[in-house]
């Protein structure tokens, strides 16, 4: 089991934010510092309805998969208070915290954004 910072990525404001920096005139790679794109690292989709989801630091990652490129669907159970939840690897986070999608958010009884402390385990 893992006890990590979890916050969280993909939700309303966030994607609103990379649009603007996009429109304002950055480019994708730079407005990427402003919000989220709602695409994982391996071009799949982040955003509310998707299912439950996370981005976790590429180091940790590679441990469970062997490889960063290897497997980014790969689950992990979440555990927040007495609820929990099953996600995706879908994206590579900065630093050295979980992200949750706004499902994983929303199965977990959270609403973004957040920044908590949680288990989390590979199943």
């Amino acid at each position: 089991m893992n006890r990590t910072t979890a916050t969280s990525f993909a939700d309303a404001k966030d994607l609103l934010a990379y649009n603007r920096a996009v429109f304002e005139g950055q480019s994708p790679r730079q407005a990427l510092s402003s919000g989220d794109n709602g695409l994982g690292a391996w071009q799949l989709s982040t955003v509310a309805g998707t299912g439950p989801c996370v981005a976790l630091p590429a180091s940790v990652v590679a441990e469970g998969t062997g490889s960063h490129s290897r497997q980014p669907r790969r689950l992990v159970r979440v555990f927040y208070g007495e609820r929990h939840v099953d996600c995706q690897v879908r994206d590579l986070s900065p630093g050295n915290v979980i992200d949750l999608n706004p499902d994983a958010c929303r199965e977990l009884g959270l609403q973004p954004p957040v920044k908590v402390m949680v288990d989390w385990m590979w199943l």
